[in-house]
This record gives C-alpha cells, structure tokens and sequence, in this order.
C-alpha cells in the first residue's frame, strides 16, 4: 500500500520559487499537510536525518551544492518513501543524475502550478510525476540507444561488408566476383546473407544502406 504523504522536505533557495511549489504541494496532498522549507544543501541533509519525511522535493541547484545528494541520502535510508526534482534544468545529464541517485520523478518548474500539483498527486496511484517534455526526452534517449544496439546485431562480416561496397559501386556479380577473386556462385551466396541480414530486396535500397552505414 502506498504511503499518505503528512510530511514533506522542500529544498529549494529561491523564495518566489518556495511559495509557489509550497502551494503546489498543498493542492496536491491537502492543505494540513506540513512542510519544512529550506534552502541549503548541508541544512536539508541535517533535517532529513533527523526528521521522519513521507516524501521530499528537491531543487538541483542550490548555493552549496547538489540536490541530488540529498536524494541518494534519503533514497538509501527510504527506498519506499517518494522524492521527485522540481527545476530548471531540462537536459538529459540532469535528469539521468537525478534517476539514477533514486528519484521518482523530475518535474519542470515552469509548468502551470495546477499541473505541478495534479502531477505530483497521482504519484500515490502509481503515476511518476514526470514533465512531458522530460518524458520526451527519455524516449528519444531509449530509441537511440535501441537503434545502436540493433546496429550491433546486425552487422556484417569483412566480406560481406565488400560485397555491398560492391554492390553499391553498381558492379555486376561477376565484376564483383573478379573484383575480391572469388566465385560469382559465392558473391551471390554473400549477397543473400547481406539482404537477409539487412531486411533489405534490392540493389537500391543496398546502396542507401552502405552510404548511411558510411561504407561508400
């Protein structure tokens, strides 16, 4: 069963920036919910480890320091206990940090506050308070690193690799069979595997692969 969150660590050192996510915090869990504010790094590690929080949330930058350490700190004394980033910072490097140190979620603070404060509600019914942009920027991540590895399953041997420079020069099988001294009865047997490895059925879509592997 998911936590109720009473208590609440906010590390945040701009003032303007503390009422508003205060109130956002208020929207999203009650208003008799109650928050201690602070805006320095050292200051808000002394109070998580001596306070009882349900859920913490954490500005990147702060005067002294990092955020993101006072989430490996309360994420390795609270691994079931919530802490999400609100900031500034929409880069992968963030927000791959913050992840990684155990946040929950990573929200933008120039979100409209009514959708800071529902985003940060629905983490009790499961839902990671994570702004879309942000979210984008994860899929985007996963789809490359997915594309390279794919590339990796799917490469081809120094042979074929010159059978489809060959291919994509516009030789012949028999000029390419001259051309690496082996048989055309074997150049053919390299071009089905390198067709079959490709997912490709034709000498065109060959060449446009070669170039955007950079053989040619």
């Amino acid at each position: 069963m998911a936590p109720m969150i009473h208590k609440i660590l906010l590390l945040e050192d701009h003032r303007d920036a503390q009422a508003w996510l205060l109130h956002a915090l208020q929207l999203a869990f009650g208003p008799d919910i109650h928050v201690d504010t602070v805006s320095l790094l050292a200051e808000s590690k002394k109070y998580e480890q001596e306070n009882s929080y349900d859920f913490i949330l954490v500005d990147l930058n702060v005067p002294d320091g990092s955020g993101v350490d006072l989430i490996r700190q309360f994420k390795v004394a609270h691994p079931d206990r919530y802490c999400v980033v609100a900031t500034i910072f929409s880069d992968k490097q963030h927000l791959f940090s913050a992840l990684k140190a155990g946040a929950d979620g990573y929200i933008l603070k120039d979100e409209e506050r009514e959708d800071i404060a529902q985003m940060l509600g629905g983490i009790l019914q499961g839902n990671p308070p994570i702004s879309a942009s942000m979210a984008q920027q994860m899929l985007r991540y996963f789809h490359a690193n997915f594309h390279d590895d794919h590339q990796q399953v799917i490469a081809l041997s120094d042979r074929e690799r010159e059978v489809l420079t060959c291919i994509a020069q516009g030789m012949s099988n028999k000029a390419c069979a001259r051309e690496l001294s082996i048989s055309h009865h074997t150049v053919s047997e390299y071009i089905h595997n390198v067709y079959r490895k490709l997912g490709i059925h034709s000498r065109a879509e060959a060449t446009r692969e070669a170039i955007r592997r950079g053989i040619i």
